[in-house]
């Protein structure tokens, strides 16, 4: 008895730690693999459930809705707060933190309790891949994860390839009241570039930026990206706008696109077509 107890403590001891580099340049070092996870932003768990790895989980956030199972997951908080109480009752190995989602004071406060975190932020479609190869690392995943970011490179290798885009200006709405787009540090101004596009607003600083009615007129976009049709409908008021005389007024779904996933895979197929059609 004793020698096999011995012996299963070598080999515990010989086990190599896992390490990961997270979005706030932290060094996240692991014994074995997380195998009770709290996750803060809805993204992160989407993205853990596509590298099969949603059986980790232990709760999550508001609108962590993707896939339906993930509705089934108690929630810690939401766009109000996350409550500190509510992680630490679920006894979590690693909280999985959203680096521009996730309040200071709540991993100032994991911190100072000993829990470990890793913060995700995705700026890029490379650091999109990063992730998921770290999710699939710290929850013992990696060849699940291995195939997800096979995807990923392979659309984006067939977007990249698809030829020169004519009239290429695109502005693509996240909200209506007040207006607004994506500015030089959100993912789908790359997203709109590797399609062949130039977002009117990538010059512009942050993720989110505010933007005027007529600064879209005088930038006159070929293509207008909206949500939904009824956010299509008050462009038609400008029916000397290209992207209205044209009929380029593409609608796609949000979550396909406003959610770093697998699934921006699909939006960014469609935002390629919508860019490409008739040019």
């Amino acid at each position: 008895m004793h020698l096999l107890l011995a012996q299963a403590g070598a080999f515990a001891s010989d086990q190599t730690p896992i390490r990961v580099h997270d979005a706030a340049g932290r060094t996240v070092e692991l014994s074995r693999p997380a195998s009770r996870i709290v996750a803060l932003a809805p993204h992160i768990v989407e993205n853990l459930f596509a590298i099969d790895a949603g059986d980790v989980l232990l709760a999550a956030v508001d609108y962590s809705d993707h896939p339906p199972a993930a509705r089934e997951l108690p929630r810690v908080g939401g766009i109000v707060g996350i409550s500190l109480e509510a992680i630490v009752a679920q006894r979590p190995d690693l909280v999985l933190a959203w680096g521009s989602g996730t309040d200071p004071a709540i991993l100032a406060a994991l911190e100072s309790l000993g829990l470990p975190y890793y913060v995700d932020e995705i700026r890029s479609l490379d650091e999109l891949a990063q992730s998921i190869s770290n999710l699939g690392a710290i929850t013992g995943h990696s060849e699940s994860a291995r195939r997800a970011v096979e995807r990923i490179r392979t659309t984006i290798d067939a977007v990249t390839c698809a030829g020169v885009v004519e009239r290429n200006e695109v502005f693509l709405q996240i909200w209506d009241q007040p207006l607004q787009s994506v500015g030089r540090d959100h993912l789908l101004t790359e997203v709109i570039a590797r399609c062949g596009g130039r977002s009117v607003t990538a010059a512009l600083p942050g993720l989110a930026p505010q933007v005027s009615l007529e600064a879209i007129l005088a930038a006159d976009p070929a293509l207008i990206v909206v949500e939904s049709v009824d956010q299509a409908k008050p462009w038609l008021r400008f029916p000397t706008l290209s992207a209205v005389a044209h009929g380029r007024i593409a609608v796609i779904d949000p979550d396909l696109l406003h959610r770093p996933t697998l699934r921006l895979l699909e939006g960014m197929k469609q935002l390629c077509a919508a860019l490409r059609a008739d040019n």
